[in-house]
């Protein structure tokens, strides 16, 4: 947490169970685990295809000149008329519709760098023109509270992005729920740095899940911006949606790929009246036997509606009878076919593609005794350090501790362990207290249970203090607590000062 800026860079309230990321990214970071294993596929960066590229990373130039790295392609849906190259446009009317209705038009398209293995790389992350690029879309839907989908997210993109931290040149994100958020990227360290922040401090969740429009704005992006192209696509979300497949493909080029986390086993279904509407609107769900039978349905009853004849009215509802039961056969069998697909279309579009279950929490987020010996050692480690030598971020570290004993206290059922905790959480609420200090009457600090500190605590961490431990511990007083000694210290020192200039009588 203090690599990125979680002491330091306390501009607002963090996260509820901010601790909960970093507990379950240590279960990631162990390739043992169950979790780890099931989640390998999108970890890490598919290797590049090296086929045909032998003896081109010796000819290959270490400084690349960024400049405009497009070429020339046919035109693959109207939509990329806006495109076009303009001298397109001085055409006669009839031929340049003629070429847009073949699909011959001309439009710049961003060529994909060729991805060679780079042996003398920093073990850094830093652009370079030969490393794999990755477009990030992070699904912020208020769905993702449920089960910590939030968390676990935060947790394997935190993981993705260490994993492959050396063989990434460009990092663009995206977060989506009922819009599509801003793009940030990552060119150098400071930004990879600054990206990590973002996301993992990311608190608002929005209604909807806009999908299908943050996908087309990643390949418009990809197609438009010469240092994304060929970049791959990943994609977290719990959302189970429709997506239009066709308008999406028309989009893709054979260099980018989408590769998609799906967490929960949510499913869509579509209602019998848009089954029903699809198959006899759309071109795309029905086929040509089904639209003929549907052909002839109307036939028959237009010819009954206008046939008296008693005889040929029976054999046209014989024939009726029979077209609707071959109709109702083929309804069945295509129903069947849509619903299959339907809400499976970024399953089709991935070339990754990884539904995973829901986080056992009880069994995830309970402690046990190793871990906590672990935080124990931790609490006299940095008791230890105070007493040598005090910061006001070891005050910090002190207060998130004590947020994380709350959040693991909500999992743990075993009356042993629980009380364990209780007692070490009581022990750093009372260093809390000694490292604070407490006002008394007449302008003096209250001895702490612990010992006298005298703590240099400016008001910027006194207000990054109260952030901390407003994070949901469930036990006001400590807020308050906190509160109350920050506004007397901001308070007695405004006093003390009026005094000293004599500004104020001291009998006020």
């Amino acid at each position: 947490m203090e690599e990125f800026g979680f002491f330091s860079h306390i501009y607002d309230h963090l996260p509820h169970d901010i601790t909960a990321v970093f507990e379950i990214a240590r279960v990631l970071d162990d390739e043992t685990s169950d979790l780890s294993r099931a989640l390998k596929d999108v970890l890490r960066l598919p290797a590049p295809d090296l086929k045909g590229l032998t003896g081109l990373s010796d000819a290959f130039s270490r400084e690349v000149t960024v400049g405009e790295e497009y070429e020339a392609d046919l035109i693959q849906s109207h939509r990329d008329i806006a495109r076009i190259y303009a001298w397109q446009h001085m055409l006669p009317d009839e031929l340049f519709y003629q070429h847009l209705a073949e699909r011959t038009l001309w439009m710049p398209v961003a060529k994909a760098p060729k991805i060679l293995p780079i042996e003398d790389t920093k073990q850094s992350f830093g652009f370079d023109s030969r490393k794999q690029k990755v477009y990030i879309l992070f699904d912020t839907s208020s769905s993702m509270r449920s089960h910590h989908r939030i968390y676990l997210a935060k947790a394997i993109l935190y993981a993705f992005l260490k994993r492959n931290k050396d063989e990434m040149g460009f990092i663009s994100l995206r977060t989506f729920d009922n819009h599509v958020g801003e793009v940030h990227t990552a060119i150098d360290e400071a930004s990879y740095d600054a990206l990590l922040r973002h996301t993992l401090r990311l608190t608002h969740l929005g209604e909807g899940t806009v999908l299908q429009k943050a996908l087309l704005q990643a390949l418009d992006d990809i197609h438009s911006m010469e240092h994304l192209a060929g970049a791959e696509i990943l994609i977290i979300t719990d959302g189970a949606v429709h997506l239009d497949e066709d308008v999406i493909r028309a989009k893709l080029d054979d260099h980018v790929r989408i590769h998609t986390l799906k967490i929960g086993h949510v499913e869509i279904y579509p209602s019998e009246a848009y089954i029903e509407d699809q198959l006899r609107t759309n071109p795309h769900f029905g086929d040509k036997q089904y639209k003929d039978l549907v052909r002839q349905e109307h036939e028959v009853v237009h010819s009954l509606k206008h046939t008296e004849a008693h005889q040929k009215h029976e054999q046209l509802g014989r024939t009726l009878s029979n077209v609707r039961s071959q109709m109702q056969k083929k309804h069945e069998e295509l129903a069947d076919k849509f619903l299959a697909s339907y809400g499976h279309e970024l399953e089709h579009l991935s070339s990754v593609y990884l539904n995973i279950g829901d986080l056992n929490e009880d069994a995830l987020f309970g402690a046990n005794a190793e871990t906590i010996d672990d935080l124990d050692a931790l609490v006299n480690s940095l008791e230890g350090e105070a007493k040598e030598f005090y910061t006001p971020d070891i005050t910090k570290k002190l207060a998130i501790l004590h947020d994380h004993i709350c959040f693991l206290l909500k999992y743990e059922a075993d009356e042993t362990l629980r009380g364990r905790l209780i007692e070490m959480d009581s022990h750093l609420k009372a260093l809390l207290g000694s490292f604070i200090g407490a006002p008394r009457s007449g302008g003096t600090r209250a001895e702490g249970s612990v010992g006298q500190t005298n703590v240099p605590l400016s008001e910027e961490d006194l207000r990054d203090l109260h952030f901390l431990l407003e994070m949901g511990s469930g036990e006001g007083e400590m807020q308050i607590m906190l509160l109350v000694r920050w506004l007397w210290k901001i308070s007695y020192g405004k006093i003390t000062s009026l005094v000293k200039r004599g500004s104020l009588k001291r009998s006020t």
